[in-house]
């Protein structure tokens, strides 16, 4: 990579390797449903091995929440006490900010273990090296998702115990602890009470409490409608109803109108007008197990000395029973929000677990396709230098080489720059060099840079410029990569003798620049993940189109660092996608300080050429080459027929296909990864065709995919050796001799 060590490159896709290994691990420590102690053990154990530290420990916050004791540990010993003060020393300070604290090697990193709002403890470990960046923001999901699994096993814990709390209740309660509804269960027991002690109407007033902590009062009527009471207040703590609803002893009246505790509070001083007639009076308290008064039974008839001990007995039994029912009702409905809350935190998790997952694939996705493309225009070039080297090609010949390899070495030099930007967009390094910028001038040089590629396809490009549009203040250079960078990939995925249009126009206060294409246009689904880094539409090695997936997300970084604005969709008129550049227009000239411009890029050199001067003999060998590259096909004719073979090839596996029909080569020379099929697909095809008919023919898989697991999957699909690019051109003919040998010595 230029201007990258090629040691720092593997430091950091090694970290980039361990980062995932770890999250995974940990996701899969936290879903065992284990204990929590050991689980936490584990945590720590997976993270001294897999940061290389020297210890590790989880800190969890005490129930009083001031103070952190230690839950679990590995490694050394690093002594010290047990239990911290929040706020004081590293793990006190990071549990008080809620910020993670990063040490250096030898010291002690901490980051906060939290919830939401909720802190449940700090995680904090000894690194033996310096932590790249990536490692630090992946901590801190790590630190998030130990945090999901403390506080998922504690809420399990308290589901479990108040699960434990309500069938016990519903074992010892009667009918009424079945009702866990509290209206239905408030009416069920005013009926009951009603019925069982012969009143004429009774009532249940009861407190409840809102979500915000307040308590307000309802009612509950049997044997009366609530209409009859619509229009009278709320009873208030008078010496008649103030010892029911403090809690005291029952109260049975025989004719409440002769007690001397009626009618001597105000305002009614006596029954008030329109109260249902009241002789016969019965109240209790409603006790919670906590002592909590939940509130009273009132009873009432209109003749005197209708209730009775066994009245009052029942009431008092009812009463018990009530509360103990309303404590069910409570107990479930904060176990209902408990579980509600469990399974919100499930699927908080599972949702961590899933990004986590597709984060992974999405790495190793991206490391197969950066082979592919770097190993790409590499083979061609190293390919075309030692045919050069060897003196053996013609003046025309040579002129076609030096051709080539130009135009792979800016296309893999194209490649470079793009990984170069996003690694300085990931660190924040990227800089701009912000000059008073007139758009029309910048469109124009973009477009002339992308007509080449648009004529080769026949590409129409319209170029609309409002020259009166305003200057925006920003960095020339990268205003032309927004613009290239959306020239190029409409020019790309539009099909030939399409048309790309590029707009640039003032819109209130902005400058808006639009490119548009008649290309098939972006999928629905795809949509929401345009701007975002490594991410394709389409990712598979048969793909139509090349490309790491880095244009568009250094487009989105770069349009931001601007202060705009980049929104992506689908034509609604016809098939097309629409791409829409929002700038703010500059409003007072000012310059960027120089040493905000970019450093100088060095560019690698490839070293440790294969001579090309004694190739074996290929005389007559028949070899068909599949590649849709036209340059690798080029290459492999060059080297294959300096040997003396006969070459024929094929730019797809249908024409591949095709010329095996017409006549049986000796061997087969194909890529993987091709459009509409790929190498998988052609071995298929071969192998599953008679002997006579070309089915045992040797066959090399020349390709870019170059993973241990790409030569074993291409092995297995049929092909008999598997050679990566960029591949040595005697390389390339030993193997084809090699193969061909062995296979006439089996005929």
């Amino acid at each position: 990579m230029a201007g990258d060590d090629p040691h720092d490159l593997a430091a950091a896709l090694a970290e980039r390797d361990r980062l995932g290994a770890l999250i995974g691990d940990l996701g899969d420590l936290l879903v065992q449903g284990r204990p929590l102690d050991p689980t936490l053990r584990d945590c720590c154990d997976v993270l001294v091995a897999r940061l290389d530290a020297a210890a590790a420990h989880i800190w969890l916050l005490d129930d009083a929440g001031g103070a952190l004791v230690v839950g679990a540990g590995a490694g050394v010993d690093v002594g010290g006490s047990r239990r911290v003060i929040v706020g004081e020393g590293i793990v006190g300070r990071v549990a008080a900010e809620r910020h993670p604290h990063h040490g250096a090697p030898g010291s002690e990193s901490a980051y906060p273990l939290a919830v939401g709002d909720v802190l449940v403890g700090v995680l904090a470990f000894v690194p033996r090296r310096a932590l790249g960046a990536a490692t630090r923001s992946g901590l801190v999901a790590a630190a998030q998702g130990i945090a999901l699994g403390i506080e998922r096993q504690r809420t399990e814990a308290r589901l479990r115990e108040q699960t434990e709390v309500v069938e016990t209740i519903n074992r010892i309660g009667q009918l009424l602890s079945a009702e866990l509804a509290q209206d239905k269960l408030v009416q069920a027991v005013t009926d009951a009470a009603t019925e069982l002690t012969g009143a004429e109407f009774g009532s249940f007033f009861y407190n409840v409490l809102d979500d915000q902590g307040g308590s307000y009062m309802l009612f509950s009527l049997s044997g009366v409608s609530r209409e009859a009471f619509a229009h009278m207040p709320m009873p208030r703590a008078t010496q008649l109803f103030g010892p029911t609803f403090r809690g005291e002893a029952t109260i049975r009246i025989a004719d409440v109108r002769k007690d001397a505790r009626y009618g001597h509070s105000a305002p009614f001083h006596g029954m008030p007008a329109g109260h249902l007639p009241v002789c016969s009076y019965l109240a209790a308290s409603v006790i919670s197990r906590s002592g909590e008064v939940i509130g009273g039974l009132f009873f009432g008839h209109a003749s005197p000395g209708m209730f009775t001990e066994r009245h009052e007995r029942i009431v008092e039994g009812l009463a018990a029973q009530t509360a103990i029912a309303m404590d069910n009702a409570r107990l479930y409905q904060r176990a209902r929000q408990a579980l509600e809350e469990r399974e919100g935190l499930l699927a908080r998790e599972q949702a961590a677990r899933h990004d986590l997952e597709v984060a992974s694939r999405a790495k190793d996705e991206f490391l197969g396709m950066l082979s592919h493309e770097l190993r790409t225009p590499l083979n061609a070039i190293l390919g075309w230098t030692r045919l050069l080297g060897a003196g053996r090609l013609d003046p025309t010949a040579i002129g076609r080489a030096v051709e080539t390899i130009d135009r792979n070495a800016k296309l893999q030099g194209h490649l470079i720059d793009d990984m170069l930007d996003v690694s300085r967009i990931i660190s924040g390094k990227l800089r701009l060099d912000a000059q008073p910028v007139d758009l029309t001038t910048t469109v124009g040089a973009a477009v002339d840079t992308s007509r080449p590629a648009a004529e080769a396809k026949d590409i129409r490009v319209q170029v609309v410029l409002d020259f009166g549009a305003g200057v925006v203040l920003g960095d020339a250079v990268r205003l032309q990569q927004i613009v290239w960078n959306l020239l190029s990939n409409a020019i790309k995925f539009t099909p030939k003798q399409g048309t790309v249009c590029i707009q640039l126009e003032r819109v209130n206060s902005h400058v808006e620049l639009t490119v548009s294409d008649t290309g098939p246009g972006i999928d629905e689904d795809f949509l929401p993940h345009m701007f975002e880094r490594f991410r394709q539409a389409d990712g598979a090695i048969s793909r139509k189109h090349g490309g790491l997936g880095l244009g568009l997300a250094i487009v989105r970084h770069l349009v931001e660092l601007h202060g705009g604005t980049v929104e992506a969709h689908n034509r609604a008129d016809r098939a097309g996608a629409i791409v829409t550049v929002k700038l703010p227009v500059m409003v007072v000239r000012k310059t960027a300080p120089s040493d905000l411009t970019a450093p100088e890029r060095v560019h690698p050199v490839v070293s440790g050429a294969v001579p090309f001067d004694c190739p074996p003999s290929l005389n007559g060998v028949r070899v068909l080459a599949v590649d849709d590259d036209a340059d690798a096909r080029r290459l492999i004719a060059a080297v294959l027929e300096d040997c003396g073979a006969v070459v024929h090839t094929c730019a797809s596996v249908a024409e591949a296909i095709a010329a095996l029909d017409e006549a049986t080569p000796d061997i087969i020379v194909s890529d993987i990864g091709m459009p509409e099929e790929d190498g998988y697909e052609l071995i298929k095809r071969v192998r599953a065709r008679e002997v006579v008919a070309g089915g045992q023919i040797p066959a090399v898989a020349l390709t870019a995919y170059a993973r241990v697991e790409d030569r074993m999957q291409a092995l297995t699909a049929g092909y008999d050796m598997h050679v990566p690019k960029p591949v040595e051109p005697a390389e390339l003919a030993v193997v084809v001799a090699s193969l061909v040998t062995r296979s006439e010595g089996r005929s």
